[in-house]
């Protein structure tokens, strides 16, 4: 214990260079005080006798000595009231000694007896007196003076520099790398918000290096905080990777992921929130922060990690691979993950529900699943809206069907990442360039402890600070150093491979929902020819080419749906309430209900107002059919009115002209030609088909309206809404990329790996 003290103030003496002194010289020099007191007034005594000890003078000097002993002495009981009893009454009557002994040493001198002895045993026995008070309250901590330890000499010293007059601290624990110490505010006057905010002033006066003080609130009074001395220098130096914590233990266990400025390890339990992870380049926020986390996941027997990092290709979560349930490098796969884990989540509540769990538990049956999304700011980029709306429902829902979010980004600011997403995120910052982006990287509570990643830039990769339910108050706010794998680049990717096939995903037992998702890793990015299409120069666009009109039947036919279910919805049908829910032009609104109103689904306004009837009750178990069907064949009527010019103004109609049905003949030829609609699913594969012939004749590049696909689409029995509807989703899921040149609308088949888990149709889906 002795051993482990003096390597503790060893600590602190080496941060303070030379204001902590805990020598002999030092030790014997708080003595000395009181017998250099009682040798000056020996002299003061000589001094007054040989000017005023002689008759007449004699007599006024004696008077204004017992006045002066009278109020010193009462002046000293009135300054020590905050002291105990016993100080208050050691102070008095030492003040009255000295003073009584003064004003008889005026009067007789040294010479006589009395005068002597009394100096010689009453003034060594007051020496001593303070001599043994010094010694045990430096031995015991005594509150009622500034240095009752090392800390509380420390702390007394610069309180009133920092602003925190009438503060103490008193150690309460000691280690080889920290000192600790619970601080006693006045109570009344400061908070433990006042000792947080003046972190750096104790810094200063303590003349300690920048960094090493850190305040923390005490949750159970206001009026006391928790103080921490330790080294920052300590992990300014890479930390080497000491193993898993718990392999083969449950997720439930704590992850360590780095260890404190203080010597603690991180322990940081990670289930039931998800993670914003975010730096600058080089701040090691990758490595760091991806690494650290899914190579201790991957080590427990109940969790699953899933990754999409389309930024980087392999270069962050390549040597991963073998430990993960699932990686995606593309954009197609990643929206076939995002996807197929949106659809499942609700399978897997219900199934929690079905067995009485609230939310997930460890051996609930379910396999914990963790979804890592490095440079998310890209992928938002690249999604469609209803693919970004399905991934802010899965970081809404997936806590409760048992799972987490990890989001790794350079600036989470809402140009980079909904505010949605950054609002439901537990904080990891790793080093920053810009102070004001320290707000987007790190919680309430850290900004309210004045933080400041930025100062670290990338001088030291690796450094963080961490903030999240299972997160100590005395530790959110202090730094942290992650593992390191390597020295080199090469060193730590051979090491991360390792680990990673020394806990492959393969070897997990895992529910079914995780089998449905899992695909097995591979070595490299999946090799496909498809992959070279997107590079190269695609061939001039065909004679046939897709118009306006065209393009905007597709588009209303979204539209008009999306309309017939809000007025269905709220039963309520005007153009300022489509407005409002659709956020469209007024013109496309008032199109809108023309079209609603030609379908059946709204009637003619009322008298005086443009609000119109619905005709379809919101309960009605038919709505969802008329929906869709108009998602499916749109208006005519309106896309012809908005981009077709009368082809021969010489006709015309009026209201009352008859309208000349079709023939006999013509009716027949209709009912002859219109081919039965085949199930989405099957329609769907006709189109996947199409593609995969024509991506195998060399032919990648085609328009909406090529004569083949819009045979495929006759045949199937769906309109071009329909067509443009598929070719969109393929659009958005990365096996096609689209480009606009004027009114032409040019496809090229980009990646065909979706399709066949399309085809195979794993997740029970029907395509639309």
């Amino acid at each position: 214990m002795m051993a482990r003290k003096s390597t503790s103030l060893q600590l602190v003496q080496d941060a303070t260079m030379d204001r902590l002194a805990a020598s002999a010289v030092s030790r014997v020099g708080v003595l000395v005080p009181p017998w250099a007191v009682l040798g000056a007034e020996a002299a003061a005594g000589a001094l007054s006798h040989a000017m005023w000890g002689q008759a007449p003078a004699v007599t006024w000097a004696a008077v204004g000595c017992t006045l002066g002993s009278t109020l010193l002495t009462g002046l000293t009981w009135a300054v020590t009231h905050q002291r105990r009893l016993i100080g208050r009454l050691h102070a008095a009557v030492t003040t009255a000694a000295a003073c009584s002994w003064f004003t008889t040493a005026t009067i007789t001198g040294l010479d006589a007896p009395i005068t002597q002895g009394a100096l010689f045993f009453g003034g060594a026995t007051l020496a001593i007196s303070w001599n043994i008070r010094t010694v045990i309250r430096r031995n015991t901590g005594d509150g009622e003076a500034d240095g009752g330890d090392a800390l509380s000499t420390l702390f007394s010293r610069a309180r009133e520099q920092a602003g925190l007059k009438g503060a103490r601290v008193r150690t309460t624990e000691i280690t080889a790398n920290k000192v600790k110490g619970q601080m006693q505010l006045p109570p009344g006057e400061k908070t433990a918000d006042d000792a947080v905010k003046a972190a750096d002033r104790i810094e200063s006066g303590m003349r300690l290096p920048p960094g090493s003080i850190t305040v923390a609130r005490d949750d159970d009074r206001a009026d006391r905080a928790h103080l921490t001395v330790s080294d920052p220098r300590a992990i300014r130096r890479p930390i080497p990777w000491p193993g898993p914590s718990h392999p083969g233990a449950s997720i439930d266990k704590p992850l360590r992921i780095g260890l404190y400025q203080d010597g603690d390890d991180v322990l940081y339990r990670f289930v039931g929130q998800h993670l914003q992870i975010m730096g600058m380049t080089g701040s090691g926020k990758s490595i760091g922060g991806a690494w650290n986390l899914v190579g201790e996941i991957m080590t427990r027997h109940d969790a699953a990690v899933f990754s999409i990092d389309i930024s980087k290709d392999d270069q962050t979560m390549g040597p991963l691979r073998e430990g993960l349930h699932r990686f995606e490098s593309t954009k197609a796969g990643a929206v076939d993950l995002i996807r197929a884990m949106h659809e499942a989540i609700p399978q897997r509540t219900k199934w929690l529900a079905s067995r009485g769990y609230t939310d997930w538990e460890p051996g609930c049956g379910l396999t914990y699943w963790y979804l890592h999304i490095e440079e998310i700011a890209k992928l938002i980029n690249e999604l469609g809206a209803q693919d970004e709306e399905r991934l802010g429902e899965i970081l809404k829902e997936i806590r409760s069907a048992g799972g987490s979010v990890i989001l790794s980004l350079q600036r989470a600011d809402y140009t980079q990442i909904p505010t949605l997403f950054r609002s439901q995120m537990a904080k990891m910052c790793f080093g920053l360039s810009d102070p004001d982006d320290v707000k987007y990287g790190v919680s309430a509570r850290q900004r309210k402890a004045e933080v400041e990643p930025h100062e670290w830039e990338n001088h030291y990769p690796g450094m963080a600070y961490l903030d999240g339910k299972s997160v100590r108050t005395t530790h959110f706010a202090m730094p942290l150093r992650t593992y390191s794998w390597g020295a080199t680049s090469a060193e730590a990717r051979a090491a991360m491979a390792a680990h990673a096939a020394a806990h492959p995903a393969a070897g997990k037992t895992v529910d079914p929902f995780t089998a449905a998702l899992t695909r097995p890793a591979t070595s490299t990015r999946p090799a496909s020819a498809t992959t070279t299409a997107a590079v190269e120069a695609p061939p001039s666009p065909p004679v046939a080419v897709l118009d306006e009109r065209e393009e905007f039947a597709a588009d209303f036919a979204e539209l008009l749906a999306d309309a017939a279910q809000v007025v269905i919805t709220t039963q309520h049908a005007s153009p300022a309430a489509l407005q409002r829910k659709l956020r469209i032009a007024w013109a496309d609104c008032l199109r809108l209900i023309e079209a609603l109103e030609r379908k059946g689904i709204i009637g003619p306004p009322a008298p005086g107002t443009d609000t119109r009837p619905v005709l379809i009750p919101a309960d009605d178990a038919s709505a969802r059919d008329v929906i869709e069907h108009l998602r499916t064949t749109g208006d005519p009527v309106s896309a012809a009115l908005a981009h077709t010019e009368d082809p021969d103004p010489s006709l015309s109609a009026g209201p009352d002209d008859p309208v000349q049905p079709p023939t006999f003949e013509e009716s027949e030829a209709m009912q002859t030609d219109a081919p039965a609609k085949m199930h989405p699913a099957q329609a769907r594969t006709l189109v996947h088909d199409w593609l995969r012939r024509r991506h195998d004749s060399g032919a990648r590049t085609f328009t909406a309206t090529d004569d083949d696909l819009t045979q495929v689409r006759h045949t199937a029995g769906y309109g071009r809404a329909w067509i443009y509807k598929v070719l969109t989703d393929l659009t958005d899921r990365g096996v096609l990329t689209a480009t606009k040149s004027g009114p032409v609308r040019t496809y090229t088949i980009t990646d065909l790996t979706p399709l066949d888990h399309d085809d195979r149709d794993d997740y029970g889906r029907t395509a639309a």
